[in-house]
């Protein structure tokens, strides 16, 4: 008896899809372009073709994770749904007034992002809270009737609320919220979205989720087809590395912002964990950005003061830091005379000028074909054929010509500037954390991260890079990994030295009933939990936090977060003092269902014979000159396999390159390659 497990990861430029057979090892994988507008039929497409080839009907899939980028886009590109906020008497300005932090100190003609939600939409109302939570101002029946009538007559998409102090008592929200049910539109409380203190973060997390909501809603309306069709149980992967069910992902639609590269975290964390690596580097690089993330003691770490198009995410996310370079990223040459690749891509229409799709500006995968590291034929086991000639005449016309350099010198530097941002968001990673990237593996997997790994690890003396076996679709691996979660944290703010067990379990156990009812609700038999909490900790008079585990719920539980918490400080700002009191801002809690899904799944078996080269071709590590290259197929590659470079493995998902000198191994089961750089 088969049991079909499926995952999509909805990048900018292609949907990887992964379906695997948990009880027999087989597994599916597929990449098919992004069109925008038609995810979910293109999704239900690829599955029902690999569940085809497995043998089985779309009914066989019992459950499907989705990891999207569709909140992350309308953030970057501004494409939010007409919003209302209502918030306390003498607040409405909050997010104008914001933090003074400038975009840039230098650019004088850098601007912040526009304000989410337009004053003319921004509603007050007569109503306080003190800083205890106890009622000044009593809501006024009245005037809130007055503030539907008036919201009502703004024909808006959704609204948000967001009262000052509403983290310690939410009676006001959830008054203002039925009065508003009325309006038929989604109504986001900043009580549900992020009860915590920071009146700004708060009210801009509030109002971003009410804005996303709309498009989160038709994408979830895609998927919902999906489930019609036969899928047991959708779910859509979560920012903070766990998949939310639909209601909670229609709920929180803000909380799956950084959906996607989770899923590459989980991923890696897995990967770390079957081989016993502690610290490991990620390179996730896409169509359209480059994914970095930092494992350490084999845990993902957390952060909620992400930054996506301008706008600060307070809710906790896996810490990855994104940038605008991947194999669509543009390349141009600008008035000054200066070479420039990305952040603008290309994306998946018209694409790469290779792609022969209405292209005619040079990107970074262009680089690639015109200096043959790709193949015309290294795409989709040669179904997506490549245009390499007319790569090279676009970087001639529009790089090489301008710049009064050779096409090879010209797609050269288009990599090498590609690589440079790729490395130095590396170091801000690890280097800026206090972690030397020299002790660590550097992780590629994207459809392009193994194209630049090697050279990306080169410039950062790391001295190994692994590939695991499915890196162009790992992500959708990491996704078809996850298990369904919930999350909520509180802001509770004591001195650590005067806590004690009975206070913390006052708040705790209130947490944690709240987010079991959730997961009963939302599960048909009773589940099987898993409890991770979280304080978020700093000394007493600091701006920032740290977030640190607590793993026993006793007096040494809380010490050993403290000496967490040291170990971290000393990390990050590279000084901690044991004297000095400590206090507990926040409280997060994350409950997990367990068994939802399986981990660690591994490839087939590979051959055990010695392969042959498919072919040769000549590739230009240099400007200068080519160097012949033989190319292998890494379905071909037995465990245990070794060579030198230079030479090309090409699969169905992806392409990886080892330079002159380089050793590349397969690690036995995993098939994973391991590549040691020639020093």
């Amino acid at each position: 008896m088969s049991r079909l497990v499926a995952s999509a990861d909805v990048g900018g430029t292609f949907i990887d899809v992964v379906v695997a057979d948990f009880r027999n090892g087989a597994t599916r994988i597929a990449k098919v372009l992004h069109r925008k507008g038609n995810q979910g039929p293109d999704i239900i497409r690829a599955i029902t073709a690999l569940v085809t080839e497995m043998g089985h009907g779309i009914d066989a899939v019992e459950t499907l994770v989705v990891g999207t980028t569709v909140v992350t886009n309308a953030l970057l590109e501004a494409k939010l749904a007409r919003t209302a906020l209502v918030t306390t008497k003498g607040f409405r300005d909050v997010m104008e007034i914001a933090r003074m932090h400038r975009p840039s100190s230098y650019d004088l003609h850098k601007r912040r992002s526009r304000v989410v939600i337009e004053r003319e939409l921004r509603h007050e109302i007569d109503e306080r809270l003190d800083h205890h939570g106890n009622v000044l101002t009593v809501l006024d029946p009245a005037q809130l009737q007055d503030l539907v009538v008036e919201i009502k007559a703004q024909q808006v998409d959704a609204v948000a609320v967001s009262l000052l102090y509403s983290f310690l008592d939410p009676a006001h929200e959830h008054a203002i919220a039925d009065a508003l049910s009325e309006l038929g539109v989604p109504v986001s409380l900043s009580s549900d979205v992020l009860p915590v203190f920071r009146e700004y973060e708060r009210t801009v997390a509030t109002a971003l989720n009410a804005a996303t909501n709309p498009v989160m809603g038709d994408f979830l309306e895609g998927l919902a087809r999906i489930e019609a069709q036969g899928a047991a149980r959708t779910f859509v992967m979560s920012s903070a590395g766990g998949s939310m069910t639909f209601s909670e992902a229609r709920r929180f639609p803000i909380k799956c912002a950084m959906s996607g590269p989770a899923g590459g975290a989980v991923g890696a964390q897995a990967f770390a964990r079957f081989h016993g690596l502690q610290s490991l580097l990620t390179l996730d690089v896409g169509g359209t950005s480059t994914d970095i993330a930092m494992l350490r003691e084999g845990r993902i770490p957390s952060t909620n003061e992400r930054v996506i198009g301008g706008y600060p995410v307070a809710v906790p996310s896996a810490e990855i830091e994104t940038i605008g370079a991947g194999g669509g990223s543009l390349a141009s040459v600008d008035r000054a005379g200066r070479l420039m690749v990305g952040p603008e891509s290309a994306g998946s229409m018209p694409g790469p000028v290779g792609y022969s799709l209405g292209g005619s500006q040079p990107t970074v995968t262009d680089a690639h074909l015109a200096l043959h590291r790709l193949g015309e034929r290294s795409m989709l086991k040669g179904e997506f054929v490549l245009d390499r000639a007319a790569a090279i005449a676009a970087i001639e016309t529009e790089i090489a010509k301008p710049l009064n350099v050779t096409w090879q010198r010209a797609a050269h530097g288009i990599l090498e500037l590609a690589n440079a941002n790729m490395a130095r968001a590396v170091r801000m990673m690890s280097i800026e954390r206090g972690i030397d990237p020299r002790t660590s593996r550097l992780l590629a997997f994207g459809g392009a991260g193994a194209l630049h790994a090697v050279d990306v690890a080169r410039q950062l003396k790391i001295p190994r890079v692994m590939v695991p076996f499915y890196c162009g679709v790992f992500s959708a691996f990491g996704i078809l990994s996850v298990e369904a979660s919930y999350d909520t944290q509180r802001t509770w703010r004591r001195p650590l030295g005067s806590v004690t067990m009975a206070d913390i379990r006052s708040v705790t156990e209130e947490m944690k009933a709240q987010l079991e009812a959730r997961a009963c609700e939302d599960h048909s038999s009773t589940p099987e939990l898993r409890h991770l909490w979280m304080l978020e900790m700093r000394y007493i008079g600091q701006s920032y936090a740290i977030a640190v585990e607590l793993a026993v719920f006793s007096a040494e539980g809380l010490e050993a977060s403290r000496q967490e918490f040291l170990r971290e400080h000393m990390a990050r700002y590279g000084h901690a003092s044991p004297t000095d009191a400590v206090e507990i801002i926040n409280l997060r809690l994350t409950t997990t269902v367990c068994g939802e899904h399986i981990r660690d799944h591994q490839p087939p078996a590979g051959p055990t014979v010695a392969p042959c080269a498919q072919a040769t071709r000549e590739v230009w590590f240099s400007p200068e000159a080519p160097m012949t290259s033989r190319v292998f197929s890494r379905n071909d590659l037995p465990d245990g396999w070794t060579q030198s470079g230079p030479l090309i493995i090409e699969q169905l998902d992806s392409v990886t390159v080892i330079g002159p000198g380089d050793v590349v191994e397969v690690i036995p089961r995993t098939r994973a390659l391991a590549i040691t750089l020639d020093k």
